[in-house]
């Protein structure tokens, strides 16, 4: 048996390039051998035993290389006349196929993601998922949250699956077949719309069912990234967001930029948005791995200038009393957020010049209020800033002295750096290291241009030194004498058990 990962290389150097991508086209004119087949006789002759669907997801389970699959295709009657009016039908052993395709990947073996992209070559060309769609959502509609091991293997199945805009395969059956249901003319023009019907109706039925919650979090983000704007009606997903939404966890944050695309393009409306967005900013959020996208979604819902400043005011509140808490490379960008929002909306600069409070007891501001017109933020002040402004990492005290800077009009840029870049450039700071001609551009872009200055240190001249006899005297060295400890060892540096003795050097 070879192993998966060689199944998956296999399938890519061995399938056609038509598979990988592009759009496929038909070509019009027959090569010379086919015409001297008789291509009806395809469609009448008698049709072998195949395998049942149990049989066949068995056999798909086993199998090494593509060529046993395509043999299997090769060996089977695929289509038949249908002696009732005459079109091409499929048979009982390509409907068998079908069905045990679907018994293999809704089974409660969890398939390899890189296993599932190979088989998707075959599965996902157009004509066969025809057939293999419709089945698809049969089951997608018996499955339950607790499945986990099935919604595994159709989402990963399903994200190799292409939209037609993205480019349409080669046919599957033409390997096999001179005729089929896919080669009439009438079908041939129609075709980008019913293969765009038959992915569409797939992710539809996968928004409306019971979604395994450990596979929302990879879901959620994919559709909001690849499906929504690719979806005739996008609204139709509006119920899965929003029930996503309303989970008050990690689910909601990654439900953010689906629930602004429905709102801003489609119209839609969500009572009390903003308190909703508003009480899922905690300090858990900054620890995300996408929480550089949480962000600039913030940054858009904040954009407007006719928001009542209660709720910016709230929001800034909010953020700064996060970052006391946010892991350093949320601290940067969520400061940069801060000082844009402070620009655009300048009835916000009174929380930064305000020198109440001056303990955290009598901080006016509500952090356990939801309510964005309860918080009184606008009562508060940002004195968690000056606390920044004493961090270790230097980054981080630079953006905080914004706040004592004159009134600025221009909005920064929003910088996102990972943990292991802002490592290497404090390394390099410490250790003497030179500043690339990209960084002292980023430097400027920025605003941190300005070295760090303490406003109680002064710069002092230096004294000129004096040679001769107005020299400086040496003073003498006085050697000041260390004690010394005579007492020999005690403790486990004395211990008297043998190094072969593991039981005893244990229970030391």
């Amino acid at each position: 048996m070879v192993e998966e990962d060689e199944f998956d290389q296999y399938f890519e150097n061995a399938m056609d390039a038509s598979f990988e991508g592009g759009n496929y086209e038909d070509d019009e004119s027959e090569d010379d051998d086919q015409d001297n087949v008789n291509t009806e006789y395809e469609l009448t002759k008698e049709e072998p035993v195949s395998k049942n669907p149990k049989e066949f997801a068995k056999f798909l389970h086993k199998t090494e290389f593509p060529e046993d699959i395509t043999g299997y295709f090769k060996s089977i009657k695929l289509f038949e006349r249908n002696p009732k009016n005459g079109t091409i039908i499929p048979t009982k052993s390509l409907g068998f196929a079908v069905n045990g395709f679907s018994i293999y990947l809704f089974g409660k073996k969890r398939i390899r993601k890189a296993v599932l992209k190979g088989i998707s070559q075959i599965f996902g060309c157009y004509d066969i998922f025809h057939y293999i769609s419709s089945h698809l959502v049969k089951h997608i509609v018996t499955l339950r949250e607790s499945h986990a091991a099935a919604w595994s293997n159709l989402f990963n199945f399903m994200s190799f699956i292409k939209h037609p805009n993205d480019g349409v395969s080669a046919p599957f059956f033409k390997k096999f077949c001179k005729q089929t249901p896919f080669t009439n003319q009438q079908t041939k023009k129609r075709r980008l719309i019913w293969i765009s019907n038959d992915w569409e109706k797939v992710w539809s039925a996968i928004l409306h069912a019971e979604v395994n919650s450990k596979i929302a979090l990879k879901l959620i983000p994919y559709v909001t990234e690849n499906i929504l704007s690719k979806l005739k009606e996008p609204f139709k997903t509006a119920d899965f967001f929003f029930k996503m939404f309303d989970k008050k966890d990690i689910h909601a944050i990654l439900s953010l930029g689906a629930i602004f695309k429905l709102i801003t393009e489609h119209n839609f409306e969500y009572p009390k948005f903003y308190n909703k967005v508003y009480s899922l900013i905690k300090p858990s959020m900054f620890y995300m791995e996408n929480k550089d996208k949480v962000l600039v979604l913030l940054d858009s819902f904040l954009s407007s200038t006719h928001l009542p400043i209660y709720i910016v005011a709230s929001f800034i509140k909010r953020l700064a009393r996060c970052l006391t808490l946010a892991p350093v490379d949320a601290q940067e960008p969520t400061l940069g957020l801060i000082r844009n929002l402070i620009i655009r909306h300048p009835n916000c600069y009174e929380l930064v010049h305000r020198e109440l409070p001056k303990t955290l007891s009598e901080d006016p501001f509500d952090d356990n209020e939801n309510e964005l017109s309860k918080t009184k933020a606008l009562e508060s002040s940002l004195w968690e800033l000056k606390l920044l402004q004493h961090h270790w990492n230097q980054s981080v005290r630079k953006r905080a002295h914004f706040i004592d800077k004159p009134k600025q009009s221009i909005e920064s840029y929003v910088r996102f750096r990972c943990i292991d870049e802002l490592f290497s450039t404090h390394m390099a700071k410490t250790f003497g290291g030179e500043e690339t001609d990209a960084e002292k551009y980023q430097k400027l872009q920025d605003g941190d241009d300005e070295e760090e200055v303490k406003p109680e240190e002064i710069p002092t001249k230096r004294k000129k030194k004096f040679g001769g006899k107005f020299a400086a005297r040496h003073e003498e060295k006085t050697v000041k004498p260390v004690n010394v400890n005579q007492d020999p060892p005690s403790g486990i540096m004395n211990r008297k058990i043998s190094n072969i003795d593991v039981p005893l050097l244990w229970k030391i």
